[in-house]
């Protein structure tokens, strides 16, 4: 299995590959007073696949061995029948987080696929493909989500980009900004962290005192939009 780990480690990113274990959904919301959450893995493939999990905190280059995270996650290795699906359940243990804004985490999901039959016994090279999604750790004091959240966003024009203030306790994911017909100003997409400003550098020159249309991302994934005049 480490073998597995090493050749994805090497080869995301560089090989165009589809995993056929998914994560349904985008993001996982941990609310503190749920004693647990659940995320369900989807096989759309015929064949079953060998999946590990683990969680880390934000190092894309982490291992189940190197991850040290405050979850538990189980079951951490599991065989997924193909066009079936799986559980797992992520629980939150050990040291306490921040309980005035929300901490963000990473799902990693590694779909290792099975050799073939007719080259069981050979020397062959198994492709192992690593999907990884946010994990938002939610205080009980956070109840409104972060479609409210953008009340407290602002943006200042800063030339050739945008200063993204966030003022919420939310961690916000900024997919564009656009103006009028041009729907795609930014280089990147950016995401914010509570109390934080950070730079979104854009493709022109912006100014003050205009409207654009910022898209974010909400808590279910979806793409939303919301009008602001950056200053």
């Amino acid at each position: 299995m480490k073998k597995y780990m090493m050749i994805a480690a090497l080869l995301l990113g560089s090989v165009g590959a589809q995993a056929n274990v998914v994560v349904n959904g985008t993001r996982v919301i941990y609310p503190a007073n749920n004693k647990d959450v659940i995320v369900q893995l989807l096989n759309n493939g015929a064949d079953p696949s060998l999946v590990q999990a683990w969680i880390d905190d934000g190092d894309i280059n982490s291992t189940p061995e190197t991850a040290n995270v405050p979850f538990l996650l189980s079951p951490p290795v599991v065989k997924v029948n193909g066009n079936s699906g799986q559980q797992l359940r992520i629980q939150k243990v050990g040291a306490a987080l921040a309980a005035d804004r929300e901490s963000v985490f990473y799902l990693n999901v590694l779909d290792i696929p099975p050799t073939p039959e007719n080259l069981q016994g050979t020397n062959t090279l198994q492709l192992a493909i690593k999907s990884r999604i946010k994990l938002f750790y939610r205080p009980q004091t956070l109840t409104r989500g972060v479609e409210n959240a953008m009340e407290k966003l602002t943006l200042q024009a800063n030339g050739k980009g945008f200063n993204v203030i966030n003022n919420s306790p939310y961690f916000i994911t900024v997919a564009n900004i656009g103006q009028g017909t041009d729907k795609h100003l930014l280089v990147d997409s950016l995401m914010v962290a509570p109390f934080s400003t950070q730079f979104a550098a854009s493709k022109r020159s912006v100014s003050k005192n205009v409207r654009y249309d910022l898209m974010y991302i909400d808590d279910l994934g979806a793409y939303k939009s919301k009008a602001i005049t950056a200053h």
